[in-house]
């Protein structure tokens, strides 16, 4: 008969250990809901999303915020402590905008009847307690206050805006081709403008036209470009321009892009690229990166209104929105601005450039990187001027601002001011330097 394996006897723990043992189960699953639920409240959970939720397709085209478009390159904050300023860094001037966006939007929304001022008043005002933004161009007024958050109905162009308080009301400035404009404002400066700018400490940085005073060799830049006490060392970056006539990947990515059916093989050649017809609409992809596009009867590229015909802001959005999708595969490190819109009949025209880490781009001959006209309700005709930028790491020595200031005296062209730009002539590498801009 098989004898029963004998099992060796193991101590079964008392009563007191089974509830310390109880204990620790409890606190370690208290813990782990702790950490899942600190996770969720934190960046980690944002690279998890990806995998618990359902994913984006992939190739599908990154639409950008549109208040990115009018975004200044230039942000500068007074108080009664000095100027707090920042220039050609897109994430500082990014920063201080968007912290001030609520009271900027109160002052475009609360702006009363318009008056023509004097530069004095202007820079009188500059020099009070306030808010000053300069953008890239000129965009509308209508369009700076739909994205900004307001909702007043101001017209015309702003190369600048200014919110100051005079000593008894606050004001909403700006400057456009034609001189400076004010209008008074609803927004209280005590517990309101004062708060907001009392958050920003100064930081050296003055306007040239200030420092001219003690120096006048300030005199050649720009009045309104701001110097600052540290050297700056733009970044560089290489350019590549698309290939859409040899590489037939690339032409298919666009193509599908601005919603053509039509493959590479329905385009025929030309000397300066090709030429895609689909239906009445005719599309021209050239060798040098540009796209031109004419509509015919379809209405391929309809915009979105809620009147009668598209508003300036409407059109800018639906051109803005095409221009990203069609060059998302692209852009590289640039991004777009809105740098002018033009009434043309019942439609506008609309202009936007580039900008790498918050410097402006001049993007061949006129500067621009795409045009759009919009007329009927849709989006007739554009030009884009497709380029891939790329920072490369590395940074360029950069003469300071009174440097560049005496060169231009020394060579005598006083034709215009200093500015700091890229410009993108062809070459495969980008730097920022000084250029002089013609003035109105």
């Amino acid at each position: 008969m098989a004898r029963r394996k004998q099992v060796p006897e193991v101590a079964r723990p008392g009563r007191r250990t089974r509830l310390i043992e109880l204990g620790k189960d409890l606190l370690i699953g208290v813990l782990a809901c702790s950490a899942v639920l600190l996770a969720a409240q934190t960046s980690l959970v944002t690279g998890l999303r990806g995998w618990i939720t359902e994913p984006t397709q992939a190739g599908e085209p990154v639409i950008r915020q549109p208040e990115e478009a009018v975004m200044p390159y230039l942000a500068a904050v007074r108080s009664e402590w000095g100027v707090y300023g920042a220039i050609y860094d897109k994430e500082a001037v990014d920063r201080t905008v968007t912290s001030l966006r609520p009271i900027l939007g109160e002052g475009l929304n609360t702006a009363g009847a318009v008056e023509e001022i004097t530069e004095r008043r202007w820079r009188a005002l500059l020099e009070s307690p306030g808010v000053y933004c300069a953008f890239q161009g000129s965009p509308p007024l209508e369009v700076l206050s739909a994205w900004l958050g307001g909702g007043g109905d101001l017209s015309g162009n702003a190369e600048a805006l200014l919110l100051a308080w005079d000593g008894s009301a606050v004001w909403l400035c700006w400057r456009d081709e034609s001189g400076y404009r004010a209008a008074q404002t609803q927004v209280a400066y005590e517990g309101r403008l004062q708060t907001a700018v009392r958050k920003y400490s100064p930081n050296g940085v003055a306007f040239a036209y200030e420092m001219e005073k003690s120096d006048e060799a300030y005199g050649t830049l720009d009045p309104y470009v701001m110097v600052s006490v540290t050297p700056f060392r733009p970044a560089v970056y290489s350019t590549e321009i698309p290939d859409f006539v040899e590489n037939g990947e690339s032409l298919g990515m666009l193509l599908s892009a601005l919603g053509f059916q039509s493959s590479g093989n329905s385009a025929y050649e030309m000397p300066e690229g090709l030429h895609i017809s689909e239906g009445t609409d005719r599309l021209r992809v050239r060798r040098d990166g540009t796209v031109v596009f004419h509509a015919g009867e379809e209405s391929r590229y309809p915009v979105p209104s809620e009147g009668e015909r598209p508003t300036c802001s409407e059109a800018a959005l639906a051109a803005w929105e095409l221009l990203n999708r069609a060059a998302s595969q692209w852009r590289g490190d640039g991004t777009f601005v809105l740098t002018r819109t033009e009434a043309e009949g019942e439609g506008w025209v609309l202009t936007f450039s580039y900008r790498l880490g918050g410097i402006p781009v001049l993007t061949g001959e006129d500067g621009w990187a795409a045009r759009f006209a919009v007329a009927g309700g849709e989006i007739r005709d554009f030009t884009l001027k497709l380029r891939t930028y790329t920072d490369t790491g590395s940074a360029a020595a950069l003469p300071r601002e009174r440097l560049a200031a005496a060169a231009m005296n020394a060579l005598g062209n006083t034709d215009g001011r200093l500015v700091l730009c890229y410009s993108d002539t062809g070459a495969e590498s980008l730097k920022a330097g000084w250029v002089v801009q013609a003035e109105n």
